[in-house]
């Protein structure tokens, strides 16, 4: 049985959460997303995204009211290769800047390591940084399997959805809480 422990994401994690961001992404979306957005998705500029996120140190001290949590593997000689040696997940829940959202907070993001799955870390993930709190995601359409996980925790659909170009125009569909 694997076991975890959560903390608070700092800026000196940002390297390894860009490789964790991509295994992460490699695993998920492959063929679901475009091999050219997944190419030029980077452990760099990942890593960039997330030492911007952290700069002031922390989510919270960066975005006041966010929170963003890394999942480490206990004993990282179980963990799989090729990532950091212990960082196996990772979630950030933010106030929203939409003004049209459904809800004060949004999970900007949630992934963990296939190897993970199933395991509960991914609901510890989301409880970790939502708690109970009303709050909304986007995801991607064609995953299935996130759309089943966040149903799972309270999400619905709620009907709106839309390409997103960043992602090379992949259709995404909004959950709520």
């Amino acid at each position: 049985m694997l076991e975890f422990r959560m903390r608070p994401a700092t800026v000196a994690d940002a390297p390894a959460l860009g490789l964790l961001h991509r295994q992460c992404w490699l695993e998920t979306y492959a063929g679901v997303l475009s091999e050219r957005f997944l190419a030029a998705a980077s452990a760099d500029s990942l890593t960039d995204e997330w030492a911007g996120m952290l700069a002031a140190g922390s989510a919270d001290a960066t975005v006041p009211g966010s929170k963003a949590l890394v999942a480490e593997l206990l004993d990282p000689s179980a963990g799989p290769s090729g990532t950091s040696p212990a960082l196996v997940g990772f979630a950030r829940g933010a106030p929203s800047d939409d003004p049209e959202a459904p809800r004060p907070t949004k999970l900007d993001s949630l992934y963990t390591l296939a190897s993970t799955h199933g395991s509960g870390l991914g609901a510890r993930l989301l409880d970790g940084v939502l708690g109970d709190r009303p709050a909304y995601a986007w995801i991607v359409t064609a995953n299935e399997r996130a759309r089943r996980f966040y149903e799972k925790h309270g999400f619905a659909l709620d009907g709106l959805g839309h390409p997103y170009a960043p992602w090379d125009d992949a259709h995404c569909s909004r959950m709520v809480r």
